[in-house]
């Protein structure tokens, strides 16, 4: 086994899927420690009692520091998403949902009826039942730390996350209103946990409630629209095709590898899948999974089911493919984006 592969190794133990709680204290912790003023773990307390995580070095692959002027359109640090949400309610079954036995809607990885459903982290399939609510994301961000506009639905569909009244967090896609049949309609007057007040703040409680930008943003511990500002992006001259990292497993298709984020280490719009094509631009190192450093890949979609071709987001350099890494199963062959 050649140095390249021990090196490759260890980065994918670094940095490998975790559980949505564990996500959810690193979110924590990572946020916080850049706040302050450094990344956890990554060198800059000089403090001999400080907690130390070598920093994993990766393969040359010709990405360089850029200046500020010549970062690709789309690539946007933390402070730059103020990502909020607003609560609709279920109000129809779908047909397939029916034929389950079950009422309300599936979550789905890509805006279309044909999408896979969002698994569980146990590995169940979710579904917001009829009277359930679901956030509904607004746009990235709005000036001075307002509410931002929803984000406009794709063909009849939305993108958010399950309310309290639903088991599971995971994000996906639900249908609003697909040939002329209303599935979901905005419920402003609904109060989520007593915890966050009765606001909704996200998957990882650090958005906000669209309903009120002020008072959600200190129930939700929401940091100054956003964390660390897009600095240490390295990127390349002409981009990187990849192929996202087959999965073991259609449930481990479902861990935080296959988001798509609007920030590195932020929140999630999208989703890719085992075998979608993808140019990678940069990288960024930062925290994920309360580890310091892993990398953090800027992409743009080429082939995708679940995301329109020209997309573009973060995801962990680990959801990618890589030579060294153990082959993976396919959960499908890639096909492209469906409108209509």
């Amino acid at each position: 086994m050649s140095f390249d592969d021990l090196v490759r190794r260890a980065g994918d133990r670094l940095a490998r899927p975790a559980s949505r709680r564990q996500f959810v204290g690193a979110v924590g912790i990572g946020t916080a420690a850049v706040a302050s003023g450094g990344l956890l773990g990554c060198g800059d307390d000089d403090s001999k009692s400080a907690p130390r995580k070598r920093r994993i070095p990766f393969q040359n692959e010709d990405f360089r520091s850029v200046a500020a002027d010549a970062v690709p359109s789309g690539a946007v640090g933390q402070d730059a998403v103020a990502v909020c949400y607003s609560p609709y309610v279920v109000v129809a079954t779908e047909a397939s949902t029916k034929r389950e036995g079950k009422t309300g809607v599936a979550v789905r990885k890509g805006p279309h009826p044909d999408a896979e459903i969002v698994l569980t982290n146990e590995g169940d399939e979710v579904f917001v039942h009829e009277g359930g609510h679901f956030a509904r994301q607004s746009d990235r961000e709005a000036p001075g730390c307002a509410s931002p506009p929803l984000r406009k639905q794709i063909d009849g569909w939305i993108w958010g996350y399950p309310g309290h009244d639903v088991r599971s967090k995971k994000s996906g896609w639900i249908p609003l209103e697909i040939g002329g049949k209303v599935y979901t309609r905005s419920s402003p007057d609904y109060r989520d946990q007593p915890k966050n007040d009765g606001f909704l703040c996200g998957p990882a409680r650090k958005d906000f409630d669209c309903r009120d930008a002020v008072a959600s943003q200190k129930a939700c511990g929401h940091d100054d629209c956003g964390g660390p500002p897009l600095d240490d992006i390295r990127c390349r001259a002409t981009p990187l095709r990849r192929r996202v990292r087959q999965a073991i497993s259609r449930k481990a298709s479902n861990f935080e590898d296959y988001y798509l984020r609007l920030s590195f280490n932020s929140t999630a719009f999208g989703w890719v899948e085992p075998g979608d094509v993808v140019d990678e631009l940069c990288r960024r190192s930062a925290p994920s999974y309360g580890v310091c450093c892993v990398e953090w890949s800027f992409v743009e979609i080429v082939r995708s089911e679940a995301l329109p071709k020209g997309t573009r987001g973060w995801m962990l350099e680990t959801g990618l493919a890589r030579e060294g890494r153990k082959p993976l199963s396919r959960t499908g062959a890639p096909g492209n984006f469906r409108r209509g």
